[in-house]
């Protein structure tokens, strides 16, 4: 069966590929980071990984124990010039990506991108994750993401987690650090505990 391709459009943990990876290949992030089973078609995403800024708000909020803090969640209907890692991917393998962020197994989400692109958005639940939203089109494929159903109360992300966004940024355009922390700095939450300066010693600049 063929499936057709799509961006998704990461603005978490996801934008760093070896993160991403796990949620296609499967296997393990860190030693503290649950094992994921990956996608049905493992096949990786295509060559390009293009940042994009967008109408779309960022934010850090609840807290998670294996992230140390927040986080990330993308409000698309606030403007806020939000930036995103598009991963080019089929629609099939964005939904079991869907799936395991939402704490399911591959398989068991199954909408009809369509449909979402035709109404915006789809809600298939009550996790953090389960707002499927339509972000756009970029190269004449839809643009997809997923974020909270629920208004978002900012809270303060943690190390490790910044540190997974900063470098994925850093991956996607290595020139570009000032504008990555700009990013950074303008989410809803980074700034109850974090400054420019300490940002800037999470980024692996070496890359």
């Amino acid at each position: 069966m063929n499936f057709d391709r799509i961006w998704y459009g990461a603005y978490g943990s996801n934008v760093l590929q070896e993160r991403f990876l796990r949620y296609i290949e499967g296997g393990r992030y860190a030693s503290n980071h649950p094992h994921q089973v990956g996608a049905r078609d493992n096949q990786r995403p295509g060559a390009k990984s293009p940042l994009l800024h967008g109408p779309w708000s960022l934010s850090f909020g609840y807290s998670s124990e294996r992230w140390g803090g927040g986080v990330a969640f993308l409000d698309p209907e606030i403007d806020e010039a939000a930036c995103i890692r598009c991963w080019n991917i089929t629609d099939q393998q964005f939904m079991d990506v869907a799936a395991q962020e939402n704490g399911l197994q591959p398989g068991e989400i199954e909408v009809d991108i369509a449909e979402v692109k035709e109404a915006g958005e789809l809600v298939i639940g009550d996790t953090w994750y389960s707002r499927i939203v339509y972000l756009g089109e970029y190269l004449g494929q839809p643009i997809m993401t997923f974020t909270s159903s629920e208004s978002i109360k900012a809270t303060a992300p943690g190390k490790s987690y910044l540190s997974v966004i900063l470098n994925g940024f850093l991956e996607a355009a290595p020139t570009q650090i000032d504008l990555h922390l700009d990013r950074l700095l303008r989410a809803h939450g980074v700034d109850f505990a974090w400054t420019r300066e300490t940002l800037l010693e999470l980024a692996n600049l070496e890359n």
